[in-house]
């Protein structure tokens, strides 16, 4: 790995130190939620608001993995970090409002405490990410959360190849991470291709969806990566657009949203088909998600829910 150019400090890439016997007190492996301290947060959007967290025992996690949430009396949700882990041990969450917790969560402020654990499940592969011929991140609505984080690690690295990323939202207001995005699109290596589904009085972009921009991709071969996180919906159509590059289905990764409870396989309320998503999943490959015959790309499906990551 080259020289990191976030402030992810040095305690948190040594590997010793997730070693769950290495230190008194480490949080690996265990059910016990932590207490976090809400440090800031942030209200982007009429229903997103991005909370940062300082955990009072070390975590970890990687990109596209979830932690469990608990606010007490409401209850316990999986969520997804949108950033990486600081100096200072913090890290921010995206939290869409779409219910009790939720809601829960959004009357909350700086200083008050919740409880969270995890890191949990199968995460983007950031090393498969850097050895392919070029990168590129499809995300729509709140689903760039997620990838923002894995955008934030291959930037770490000096050596990785194109970025792409598409990015689309409802409306241009609604787009998240301004100041990421004005940074990514001052990248040299990054093409940055954001829609907006709606015409805005403000917004002098393209107007249509993530999978119209798919076709203004270049030098896109088998040895490609993809990474899509967004509303169920649009999986089938980005999968019929991907189709036209000839791209390895081992190198298409969708994060699938199903309802978490335990994180670690046990309750069975998260088991699709044969398999259990907060393990084999969240992230999975399209040669993965049909191999195990999931119904994933059709709308009509119990599993087309409301993306609430």
């Amino acid at each position: 790995m080259r020289k990191v150019r976030h402030d992810l400090s040095e305690q948190y890439r040594n590997e010793k130190y997730f070693d769950a016997g290495a230190i008194k007190g480490s949080h690996m492996n265990t059910q016990r939620p932590i207490p976090a301290v809400i440090r800031n947060v942030e209200h982007p959007g009429k229903y997103v608001k991005i909370f940062t967290l300082l955990p009072k025992e070390p975590i970890f996690f990687t990109p596209g993995q979830f932690l469990m949430v608990s606010v007490f009396p409401e209850g316990e949700a999986a969520f997804t970090p949108c950033s990486c882990i600081k100096e200072d041990g913090s890290f921010e969450i995206a939290i869409n409002l779409v219910g009790r917790l939720t809601s829960k969560l959004h009357s909350m402020h700086a200083g008050d405490i919740i409880g969270i654990r995890g890191g949990y499940g199968k995460g983007f592969s950031v090393q498969k990410a850097v050895n392919s011929s070029n990168i590129t991140i499809i995300a729509g609505g709140i689903g760039i959360a997620p990838l923002r984080f894995l955008i934030q690690e291959l930037l770490a690295y000096d050596d990785r190849p194109k970025i792409n990323i598409i990015y689309s939202a409802n409306k241009a207001s609604k787009f998240l991470f301004l100041d990421d995005l004005e940074s990514w699109q001052n990248e040299k290596e990054i093409a940055l291709y954001l829609a907006a589904a709606e015409a805005d009085i403000k917004w002098k972009g393209y107007i249509g969806r993530s999978t119209d921009m798919i076709e203004k991709l270049k030098k896109i071969d088998e040895n490609s990566s993809f990474f899509v996180c967004g509303p169920p919906p649009m999986f089938s159509s980005v999968l019929e657009k991907l189709k036209l590059f000839l791209v390895d289905e081992k190198n298409i990764f969708f994060t699938l949203e199903r309802n978490m409870r335990c994180g670690i396989g046990k309750c069975g309320h998260c088991y699709m088909g044969d398999i259990r998503l907060c393990v084999d999943g969240p992230v999975m490959s399209v040669s993965d998600i049909k191999k195990h015959h999931l119904i994933v790309f059709r709308q009509s499906e119990p599993f087309m829910s409301r993306y609430r990551k």
